[in-house]
C-alpha cells in the first residue's frame, strides 16, 4: 500500500505542523526543524509498506531531524532505519559518529538512541524501515554499523544500494503478493549489510549466503555487455565452485545461459527501439552486447521476437510516424 503526502495540498500557514504529524505518526516521532518561513516549506512524501519493510521517499527543503534521548525511551517497537542518498548530501550523527553521504551511499541508525539527521541544502533521500525485531542480530552488531558510510563500492553494501534503489522507484508498480515475497530478502540483504561491518565474521555467514543470489545477479547485470562473462568468472568473483554457482542459480530458477541470453537479448532489443534510430551498425551493436557472431545474434533475436534486428528497428520510425 502507497500513500503519498504534499505540502502544496495544505495551507501555507499548517504545512509546518502538518508535516510535522504527517512524519511522526506514519514513520517515526521526531523533532523536525523547518525553515521559518511558511512559504519555505515544502516536502512531497511517499510512504509504501512492503511486509514488515517500509519505503518512505522524500523530497524537501533543508530540515534538520532529531531523535531525542526522551523519544528514544518512550518507543515501544524500536527499528532501524537505512538512509539511500538520491541527489545533493545529507549527514547522519549517532553515538559520536557522523556518516556524511552522497548519492549512492547508504547509512543506518537506530531509534533506541538519540540521533540527528542534517540536510542543510534539502531533502532528496529513501528511508527504509525496519523492526530491530525481524533483523534479529545482537545490539553490538547493530552498534558497529551505525552512522558509517556503506557502499557503493563494499562487496555488500553495493549489492544493497543496488537492490534498494531499484526497490525503492518500483515499490509502487509492487501488488500485495510481489510485496510479501520481496519482504524476506529485502531483510537478509540488510542484515548481511550489517554483519558484513562487524568485527565478529561468524555472525556474517548465515546472512552472506541467504543474499548469495541476490549478489551473484547483480555481479551477472553489470557485466552482462562482458564477452567474456562466463559461469567460471562469477564463480571466481564470487569464491564459490562452479557448481555451487549453478545450485544457487538454480534455487532462482535460472539457468546462466538462458539467462544471459535473455537480458543481452532485451538490452539489443530496447537499444534498437530508440527513436532516432541510432547509427550504429546491428553488427557492431550485438558486439557491444557480448554476442560474438553477428549471424547467433541475428538467430536468436529472431526466435525471441518474431522478426529479425534490421526488421525490428525499422518498424520503429513507422510506429512514431
Amino acid at each position: 500500500m502507497t500513500t503519498t503526502w504534499r505540502t502544496a495540498a495544505v495551507a501555507l500557514t499548517d504545512r509546518a505542523d502538518a508535516l510535522r504529524q504527517t512524519i511522526r505518526e506514519r514513520v517515526v516521532p521526531v523533532e523536525l526543524v523547518l525553515p521559518r518561513r511558511p512559504e519555505d516549506v515544502h516536502a512531497d512524501v511517499t510512504i509504501t509498506d512492503i511486509g514488515s519493510v517500509q519505503v518512505s521517499s522524500v523530497r524537501a527543503n533543508p530540515a534538520t531531524v532529531h531523535r531525542t534521548t526522551r523519544l528514544a525511551g518512550a518507543d515501544d517497537e524500536p527499528v532501524l532505519f537505512i538512509s539511500l542518498q538520491k541527489s545533493g548530501e545529507s549527514t547522519v550523527v549517532q553515538d559520536g559518529r557522523g556518516a556524511v553521504l552522497r548519492p549512492g551511499s547508504i547509512a543506518c541508525y537506530d531509534t533506541r538512541r538519540p540521533y540527528t539527521l542534517l540536510f542543510e541544502r534539502g531533502v532528496d533521500t529513501h528511508f527504509f524501515r525496519v523492526p530491530l525485531r525481524d533483523i534479529a542480530l545482537p545490539d553490538e552488531v547493530v552498534q558497529q554499523a551505525v552512522a558509517r558510510v556503506l557502499g557503493p563500492g563494499g562487496a555488500v553494501s553495493g549489492i544493497a544500494v543496488d537492490y534498494l534503489t531499484r526497490l525503492a522507484e518500483t515499490r509502487t508498480q509492487l501488488d500485495t503478493t510481489a510485496a510479501h515475497l520481496l519482504a524476506a530478502p529485502s531483510l537478509e540483504l540488510i542484515r548481511a549489510v550489517l554483519t558484513a561491518e562487524s568485527d565478529r565474521p561468524a555472525l556474517a555467514a548465515g546472512p552472506l549466503h541467504g543474499t548469495l543470489g541476490l549478489r551473484v545477479l547483480a555481479h551477472m547485470r553489470d557485466h552482462l555487455a562482458d564477452p567474456d562473462l562466463s559461469p567460471a568468472s562469477v564463480a571466481r568473483a564470487h569464491h564459490i565452485s562452479v557448481r555451487h554457482l549453478y545450485a544457487t542459480l538454480a534455487r532462482h530458477g535460472i539457468g546462466f545461459g538462458d539467462w544471459v541470453r535473455t537480458e543481452r537479448l532485451d538490452a539489443c532489443r530496447r537499444e534498437l527501439s530508440r527513436t532516432p534510430p541510432a547509427t550504429e551498425t546491428i553488427a557492431a551493436l550485438a558486439q557491444r552486447w557480448g554476442f560474438k557472431s553477428p549471424a547467433h545474434f541475428s538467430r536468436a533475436f529472431k526466435a525471441a521476437y518474431g522478426m529479425s534486428p534490421r526488421e525490428w528497428r525499422a518498424q520503429v520510425p513507422r510506429a512514431h510516424r
